[in-house]
């Protein structure tokens, strides 16, 4: 049985009324002075969430073992995560997810359980036609605005940056940024994100400890972009770069709180964009990070114990700098991965799937939770469309629908954000609280 602390799942479709009803007590914007912070991390490829967030209560590990075959985690690989009470679900994490695990305990991480790509709630006979499709997926999560290539053109954070954006005659660092290229998910229809690149060094860390003159760089790079026809930024972007830069320079290195892998780097230049927002004048950001190469057909557990502890590791880093910045609380931190894999092996990995289990982190969450509705694993489930294949049991429009209200997208707005969010159940409680965020106000006054 599900409850409020559960996560509404898609049973009951409701109507557009539904959204635009006055559930939350108001619809203003949020104070300029309030700042947050969403920040995107694609686990590009289609995550195996199977052998990272495992049923541990007997008869559902047991049928984990039997289908997984060859894929499936001893109990000696596993970490326990603490459970509330006798009634929860006990699940159980990858060896190599400790950091997730101790963030999970002091209830500064939650999961989301079996959440993927639905337009519409589920029905075994109209499937999606793009269902298992790496393109697809991807244009789905990030567009959230049906299967029409008119929609495709704007995506669900870029909207939001359109509702949020307030305007300006200076400078202005747009609300979504990207720290791994262009990608559907930051375009709006009045906004678009800045693709933060530095071509010429490294990172503005390195500029710091070098000296250099970021106006004379700024002018060469500019200068440079005129006359060659390989240059990729124009001048706009190039004087965004010099005001980011110029920014984070105002901070403390941050980079030694940090590895050097790719993934933990990305997360390092995030964080040093956050702690310079009062230099940028920005209050809500939107941030795009992508960790490749989770598309494991081949040598899933090898892969999985390499690339979990780096994900692990990374966001336990990202947490403490930014806790040391004071702005924890002012940051949530979700993945996304285009889908979930297939329960059964396909030799020594996965094939693509649907549902999939992700993670929330920040300091206002309310943590410690495995959020959604776990499948059954069992061939005579409905929801598994064959080839251990499960459909989700809660639409991507009710995950992301908790980030938009916290961001202080006003309840009107919400359509135009999520545009299908209206054919499933509420993912409101019908406070003025969310489900994910509880003890902060959805609107922020009290940050």
């Amino acid at each position: 049985m599900l409850t409020r602390r559960r996560f509404i799942t898609n049973s009951c479709a409701l109507g557009v009324s539904a959204v635009s009803a006055p559930m939350l007590a108001t619809d203003r914007q949020l104070p300029e002075s309030n700042y947050r912070a969403l920040v995107c991390i694609n686990l590009a490829g289609g995550n195996d969430s199977f052998n990272m967030l495992v049923p541990s209560h007997a008869q559902q590990y047991q049928a984990y073992l039997r289908d997984r075959g060859n894929l499936a985690l001893s109990k000696s690989n596993l970490l326990d995560l603490p459970s509330k009470n006798s009634l929860s679900e006990k699940f159980s994490l990858h060896t190599g997810m400790r950091e997730i695990r101790d963030l999970y305990a002091n209830g500064e991480l939650a999961f989301i359980a079996n959440v993927g790509v639905l337009d519409s709630p589920f029905d075994s006979k109209r499937l999606p036609s793009e269902l298992l499709s790496h393109s697809g997926q991807i244009s789905q999560w990030q567009a959230q605005a049906g299967y029409s290539k008119a929609a495709m053109k704007s995506g669900w954070g870029g909207r939001m940056a359109d509702v949020l954006k307030k305007p300006s005659s200076n400078i202005e660092i747009p609300i979504n940024i990207s720290l791994s290229g262009p990608n559907i998910f930051q375009i709006g229809n009045q906004t678009l994100p800045f693709n933060y690149k530095f071509q010429d060094f490294d990172s503005c860390s390195s500029s710091r400890s070098i000296g250099v003159d970021l106006n004379i760089l700024t002018q060469q790079m500019a200068e440079r972009a005129y006359h060659s026809k390989r240059a990729t930024k124009p001048l706009g972007e190039l004087l965004l770069d010099q005001t980011v830069c110029s920014a984070i320079n105002d901070l403390p290195d941050l980079s030694s709180n940090f590895a050097s892998d790719p993934f933990s780097q990305q997360l390092c230049r995030v964080a040093e964009i956050i702690g310079s927002r009062q230099s940028l004048t920005s209050y809500r950001q939107i941030f795009y990070v992508s960790f490749d190469g989770w598309d494991h057909h081949h040598h899933l557990l090898a892969n999985h114990a390499e690339m979990l502890p780096i994900l692990s590791q990374g966001l336990l880093s990202f947490r403490n700098t930014l806790s040391t910045l004071g702005l924890f609380n002012n940051v949530t931190t979700f993945t996304v991965s285009e889908f979930g894999r297939s329960l059964t092996s396909n030799g020594s990995g996965s094939n693509h799937g649907w549902g999939g289990h992700q993670m929330i982190m920040g300091g206002g969450l309310n943590g410690a939770e495995v959020y959604g509705s776990y499948p059954e694993l069992s061939d005579s489930n409905p929801l598994n469309i064959g080839g251990g294949v499960y459909a989700p049991t809660t639409s991507y429009n009710q995950y992301f629908s908790e980030f938009a209200r916290w961001m202080g997208v006003p309840l009107s707005k919400i359509g135009h954000v999520l545009p299908n969010l209206s054919k499933f159940s509420s993912p409101f409680s019908g406070t003025n609280n969310s489900i994910f965020f509880p003890n902060q106000q959805t609107l922020g006054s009290n940050l």
